[in-house]
């Protein structure tokens, strides 16, 4: 069976993993993209310094210490540059120029298919007066376009860009493994928290199901524990959700239907059952008087005797319908009176040796002496006079049947057992239900509707005990279990 808050949980993970995957993603190249574009202009500003000022006889050691003033030493470090100045001389690399770099291959300013040159607008602003005593720079001069590449060479990454202002060009780089390793750093960092992220949202997910879910579970546990007694409950919709709200209407509209009909077929089955006993009564008078007056051993005697006889089975029938009706009804009353269980028990053995003796049955019995308990005692005697009966009914000509009372703690256990057919396993419940009979039971001649079982566990059910059929595989008999407390 798969679980609904499961199931909204693992979505809401994938969905919010791929969500923030792509976040991820997305951020990673715009860090990534503002990072090469700050890099660029840090190149920007000293190349603009230098190709603003600079001349055919501009100084590369001075240039190189200016760079580290302006960058920093430890900065410096990754930049690199080369002068290179008309006709493609080079007059000065720094030591950190990379190796398989040529200057000279880097254009700026002029496209070789458009060889006419590009200004920088708006020109860039002149560089800050000196301080007084010192002498006067040089003046601005006129600078293209610069242009930037990013280029990798032995196995590394580098950003290249390049100013010119006509008369020189220089070449200035930096290495992009710092900008790397700032990237790398947040993209550990964010596979880091990935986890918890998702752990909290699956978390996140599993409350906000249980949460939704509330008024199913309410409606679960309503209809898991919908019995008799219970048929007028309803669940309240004050405070629900619009999308449980037509459930909830539907279930309350159903018990409403299901407790008028409940109601309908216990009453016909409780009046029919009374009004079918006084004409039952009237019948069983005038028999008994009409087989009165018959002469003995004649037809008419024989066939008042049948009638007789079967008059008093529907009666039987009755009462056994009638109980069950108040016992659906949640209204089979109990008249509890301290019983001897011990001495029921031992009188329902002798009527039940009676009933055996003719087919050759043994019944053998093991009572514990003095158990007792309040109970009612008609109700109590009507299961085990109907235990014993079906085991001596179902049995086999010549077998047995074992009876046994005892305590086991604060309960009371009563067990019947007989030789008869067993009973298949997957019709253990079945046979409490009402009308139900076994295959062999059904399919024999002995007398019975289906209604002794299915009363014998109400009646031990409103004792607040429980009946069941067990095999006893040892001995290959049938054995019934009564546990009452």
């Amino acid at each position: 069976m798969r679980s609904f808050r499961l199931r909204l949980a693992a979505i809401s993970v994938i969905m919010s993993g791929l969500v923030l995957l792509a976040f991820g993603a997305v951020s990673w190249l715009i860090f990534q993209r503002v990072g090469v574009a700050n890099l660029d202009e840090e190149l920007q500003n000293f190349g603009f310094r230098v190709a603003g000022r600079a001349g055919p006889n501009v100084s590369g050691p001075r240039t190189e210490t200016n760079m580290a003033e302006v960058f920093g030493v430890e900065s410096a470090r990754a930049r690199f540059f080369s002068l290179v100045v008309q006709g493609d001389r080079i007059t000065h690399r720094t030591d950190s120029w990379p190796r398989g770099l040529d200057p000279v291959s880097f254009q700026g300013g002029v496209d070789p298919l458009d060889p006419q040159p590009e200004l920088v607008d708006p020109p860039p602003r002149p560089a800050a007066e000196v301080e007084p005593g010192r002498p006067n720079p040089p003046p601005a001069r006129v600078i293209l376009e610069p242009r930037y590449y990013t280029v990798s060479a032995e196995g590394a990454r580098y950003r290249v860009g390049v100013f010119s202002n006509g008369e020189v060009r220089i070449v200035l780089g930096a290495d992009l493994a710092e900008l790397g390793r700032g990237l790398h750093q947040i993209r550990r960092a964010f596979l880091i928290a990935l986890p918890g992220a998702l752990f909290i949202v699956a978390l996140g997910a599993a409350f906000v199901g249980r949460r939704a879910l509330r008024p199913i579970e309410v409606l679960s546990d309503r209809m898991e524990n919908v019995s008799a007694e219970g048929l007028d409950q309803r669940i309240k919709v004050e405070r629900t959700d619009l999308e449980f709200k037509r459930i909830i209407d539907a279930y309350n509209v159903m018990m409403g239907r299901l407790e008028k009909s409940f109601h309908q077929a216990t009453r016909f089955s409780a009046d029919a059952s009374h009004e079918l006993k006084t004409p039952l009564a009237v019948m069983q008078g005038t028999l008994e008087r009409a087989l009165a007056k018959c002469p003995d051993e004649s037809e008419a005697q024989q066939v008042y005797s049948d009638l007789l006889e079967e008059v008093g089975n529907q009666r039987a029938i009755l009462e056994s319908l009638l109980l069950l009706s108040r016992a659906d009804a949640g209204e089979l009353k109990l008249s509890r009176e301290e019983v001897d269980l011990s001495k029921l028990v031992e009188t329902l053995v002798e009527d039940a040796s009676l009933l055996a003796e003719g087919r050759g049955i043994t019944v053998e019995s093991e009572i514990a002496p003095g158990i007792r308990m309040e109970a009612d005692a008609a109700l109590l005697q009507r299961v085990l006079h109907n235990l014993f009966s079906n085991a001596v009914k179902y049995n086999r000509d010549g077998g047995q049947v074992k009876c046994a009372l005892s305590r086991i703690g604060d309960a009371i256990e009563f067990t019947v057992a007989n030789t008869g057919a067993p009973i298949p396993r997957e019709e253990h419940e079945k046979i409490f239900d009402r009308f139900y009979r076994s295959g062999d039971a059904g399919n024999s001649r002995v007398e019975g509707v289906g209604l002794g079982l299915s009363l014998a566990r109400e009646i031990v059910a409103a004792h607040g005990g429980e009946i069941l059929v067990a095999d006893d595989a040892g001995e290959g008999m049938t054995v019934f279990v009564v546990r009452l407390r």
